[in-house]
């Protein structure tokens, strides 16, 4: 893995990462809250594939210059920047949770770059006429989610605990594909609580 910090037009820092030599390349876009780190459970694949991941922190998480009031268009500009230091003309996107809507901007604002795009349990907009934004999700989940809707020193007075998993979570682990993160340095699929 290599670690860069990419100096934007507007003079913030993007901390990003290279992994990888292969011809395709792909862009990862982290989910909320975590870093740009590409996943580790994708690499074997990646490797068998011929696949280089780049990727890089949001604005205001990991090494990245926080961007107050930044819209989601914005994420565009940070993604070339990127591909652009990696030395990266044409590139995939695969976004995951809140990553989901940074793969679909950049899709829709690079469109001469990137040639194709994934959005994996995307976020619908927070607030979206008619949705119950938090339906379906574990209470952990949603105290940490609102920690963060509240602001950056809520999320970071909000103290995170074990997984938050529901039944039909649990059930999907325990199937053939509940083994896929066990190259990760944690332990996957985590301890049941008790």
């Amino acid at each position: 893995m290599i670690e860069a910090d990419v100096r934007t037009a507007d003079g913030r820092n993007l901390h990003a990462y290279s992994r990888g030599d292969g011809d395709l390349v792909v862009m990862w876009h982290h989910g909320t809250p975590n870093i740009g780190s590409p996943p580790v459970p994708l690499f074997a694949a990646a490797d068998r594939l011929g696949i280089r991941f780049i990727s890089y922190d949001r604005p205001g998480y990991g090494g990245s210059t926080p961007l107050p009031g930044r819209d989601i268009a914005s994420v565009a500009a940070d993604a070339a920047a990127v591909a652009d230091v990696f030395g990266v003309g044409s590139f995939a996107v695969l976004g995951h949770s809140g990553g989901g809507p940074c793969a679909l901007a950049c899709a829709a604002l690079l469109p001469g770059r990137v040639t194709a795009a994934v959005s994996i349990s995307g976020l619908a907009p927070f607030d979206a006429a008619g949705l119950d934004w938090f339906g379906g999700m574990g209470a952990a989940g949603v105290a940490g989610l609102r920690a963060a809707a509240a602001g950056r020193a809520a999320k970071e007075a909000h103290a995170g605990g074990e997984p938050d998993f529901l039944p039909a979570d649990w059930a999907a682990l325990e199937g053939s594909g509940g083994g896929s993160a066990a190259s990760s340095s944690r332990p996957w699929p985590p301890a049941r609580p008790r």
